[in-house]
């Protein structure tokens, strides 16, 4: 495969995880504050997930050989098709599994009994 399709590809790649990182950030920074507890745990499990979103799409259209066959056929069509299938699939991949992380949390910690409130004055 050319150095130029190649870039392009991860063009496409970069742009659709940057356009799913864009919309779940914020929403997923609220939910992580409520289940870490902390804005700096939040926030580092945040950059975490985006890094993943933003590398999945990347590895998926950058595995060897997987868009070789419809490079030679020289369809740039079919080079975008392909790889925004891939790309998308890399970013579903990302999501799924960031999305079984937190209901893991949500369940655990919905399971666990509240401890009651301490009626003593902090030392």
């Amino acid at each position: 495969m050319s150095l130029e399709i190649l870039l392009s590809v991860w063009a496409v790649a970069l742009v659709l995880s940057l356009t799913a990182i864009a919309v779940i950030i914020r929403p997923l920074f609220v939910v992580l504050v409520e289940i870490c507890g902390s804005r700096e745990r939040a926030r580092f499990w945040t950059v975490y997930s985006g890094v993943l979103t933003l590398m999945a799409p990347l590895l998926m259209v950058s595995t060897p050989g997987l868009l070789d066959a419809v490079a030679a056929s020289g369809s740039a069509g079919a080079i975008l098709q392909r790889s925004v299938f891939f790309a998308c699939g890399g970013i579903i991949f990302a999501l799924l599994v960031m999305g079984r992380a937190v209901w893991r949390s949500i369940s655990r910690s919905n399971s666990i009994p509240a401890l009651p409130e301490s009626t003593e004055p902090a030392s």
